[in-house]
């Protein structure tokens, strides 16, 4: 059975070889990213690091607002919702090219890109105030956190048939990120026993909260951030619960500067490889 963790040391490998593909045609590494939870302050004459968006205070306390919402489609799954927006009109904003939601959209996307790549999230025990459901607070476990990173993520939404993997039966991937003994029975199917299924069940169940928590404690400042474009974005972000590597930022900027105004297919190819390493987990 495929372990989750495999893609992305895949992706990081593949990213490797387009930032070598690159650096061929002449490209060099450009200046440094600016720090995560930190703005740039170079200097007054210090030109913004390439591929970075400005990320302010409103703008966080924005995304602060959005809210983790149950998709309840096959399995069912979380997924945030920008504020002011409900799931539904998200949904036909995203798929239907609806133009009076764009701004929000695009807001969304860029605020959202930079929190899943450059913020810090971690276990503990958050309160929700105001109250979320019916709870008032959450205890984010290791175990959410791992499965918040590993998920499968489509534009803010984790996959709602195959959550976690390959397996329609989620709880399988579930148990393999979790690092849980996986057997097989007569048939040769995957199966990890009733107890540790019902307890996959409520751990799903739960992400909707962990999600939550991600929202409003997740730790991120003001500052700029290296974030892929919008359409990258939504296809590959997912939350890293801990700030990207600067040598992936610099593998994403150099694929960046390659690219050009108006990008070929190989080099287009390259950059996708590169923003796609940069939601890789090692």
């Amino acid at each position: 059975m495929r372990r989750i963790h495999r893609r992305g040391a895949l992706a990081f490998s593949a990213a490797s070889a387009a930032s070598a593909l690159l650096a061929a045609s002449g490209c060099g590494q450009r200046s440094a990213p600016a720090s995560a939870g930190a703005p740039a302050t170079a200097g007054p004459a210090a030109s913004p690091a390439p591929g970075s968006v400005a990320i302010t205070q409103e703008d966080i306390d924005w995304f602060r607002r959005s809210t983790a919402e149950w998709i309840p489609c096959e399995s069912g799954a979380p997924g945030i919702v920008p504020p002011d927006l409900s799931l539904e009109q998200f949904g036909d904003a995203l798929e239907a090219g609806d133009t009076t939601a764009s701004p929000v959209i695009d807001r969304f996307v860029k605020v959202s890109a930079a929190f899943f790549l450059h913020a810090s999230f971690a276990p503990g025990h958050y309160g929700f105030l105001p109250p979320f459901g019916k709870r008032n607070a959450f205890d984010v476990t290791d175990e959410h956190i791992r499965l918040l990173q590993h998920a499968n993520w489509r534009t803010f939404m984790i996959d709602c048939k195959r959550p976690y993997g390959d397996f329609t039966h989620y709880e399988i991937d579930m148990a393999d990120i979790l690092g849980l003994k996986v057997t097989k029975d007569a048939k040769g199917y995957a199966q990890i026993g009733s107890d540790a299924e019902k307890r996959m069940d409520a751990l799903h169940a739960d992400m909707l909260y962990a999600l939550q928590a991600y929202i409003r404690f997740a730790r991120l400042g003001p500052g700029r951030y290296v974030v892929p474009e919008r359409g990258f974005a939504q296809t590959v972000g997912r939350p890293l619960c801990r700030p990207v590597s600067a040598t992936r930022i610099a593998m994403y900027q150099r694929a960046l500067a390659a690219a050009g105004p108006r990008p070929d297919t190989r080099r287009t190819a390259a950059l996708n490889e590169a923003a796609a390493a940069l939601f890789a987990l090692d």
